[in-house]
Order: structure tokens, then sequence, then C-alpha cells
């Protein structure tokens, strides 16, 4: 194969002839496969590659799942803090107790508005489909919901909604009276 010596077609030095390596595939002579291959070997390994493909999005795709669930129930947690923070600020009408409620108020209605930002990363998967987390997302603003009954309840404590007649006496025509004394 390898010679230091003159070609006989060209006279130059050949380093390494390959020309008795190529297979010649003519009259329909079969290809010889490489020594240690087996084709039933290989596809099951390609076989065995592409289970594994699948069996690692379906754990990527649980993986999201419970992470969704994990977001979702995230502002359930807050909601004794908040309630702490009510409790601590009392029920008078100032600036910190009003502060407080604001805060409370505030929060959820935020998290409702970018609830589809906040799931957004979640809800991609592997090849272009999307997972369905329609359950979190609603597990999501109702628990942001409760945290905006708990504001409610909060300014209605410390007098802040109009619940009782006295509240909306400036709208009610005055008393006409039958008759007046002299």
């Amino acid at each position: 194969m390898a010679s230091s010596g003159s070609n006989s077609k060209g006279g130059g030095k050949v380093y390494a002839d390959f020309s008795s390596l190529v297979v010649k595939n003519k009259g329909g002579s079969k290809i010889v496969e490489p020594a240690g291959f087996d084709l039933k070997t290989a596809l099951g390994r390609a076989d065995a590659l592409a289970a594994t493909q699948t069996r690692n999005n379906e754990a990527d795709a649980a993986l999201r799942t419970k992470k969704a669930w994990e977001v979702a129930i995230s502002p359930g947690k807050s909601l004794p803090m908040q309630a702490f923070m009510a409790w601590m600020s009392g029920t008078s009408v100032s600036i910190f107790s009003i502060l407080i409620t604001g805060m409370i108020l505030m929060s959820p209605l935020r998290a409702i508005v970018s609830v589809q930002q906040t799931f957004a990363g979640l809800e991609r998967a592997a090849k272009g489909s999307r997972l369905d987390l329609s359950m979190q997302k609603a597990a999501f603003v109702a628990i942001n919901l409760a945290g905006i009954l708990f504001g409610v309840y909060r300014l209605s404590i410390m007098g802040l909604l109009p619940t009782t007649s006295s509240d909306w006496l400036a709208f009610l025509p005055p008393k006409e009276y039958m008759e007046y004394s002299a």
C-alpha cells in the first residue's frame, strides 16, 4: 500500500494507495459492512435514542407542569403575611393602614393583569408544542382574587366602603313635607 518508489502512471511518489479499498458496486455485488458493524444494533440504538428523546420530552413537560403549579400557588403563600401586616396596622384610618391596604389590593391586580407573561416561559415545550396550563392559570387567578377580596374586606372594616344607607344620603332627594307650621 505505501510505497516510496515511483508510480507507474505519473512517475511521482505515492505515499498511500487506497485504490484497493474502494469497493466497486457493479453488477449487484454486495457492499461489505465494516468489521464490528451490526446493522441491527445500529437500528436498535437509533430506536433507543428516539425513545430516550421521547422520555426526555415527557419528563420536561412534567417538570414544567410541576413548576407551573408552584408558580400558581405562590400568591397564596403571601396571603398570611399580608393578613398579619393588616392586623398589625389596625383598623383606624391612618396613612400606614391605607398604604398596607393599597398594597394588599394592588399586588393581586398586577399579578392578574400579567398572568400570560408569568406563565409564558413555562408554556413552551420541545419541538414548538405548547403545554396546556389553563388549570394553573385559573388557580393563579383564583388565589389572586382571594387576595383582592381580602383587601376589599379590609377596606370594609376600616369604614372606607359605602355599605350603609347613610353613606348615600347625598344622592337621596330631600324629604317633601306635607304641612308646615307657622
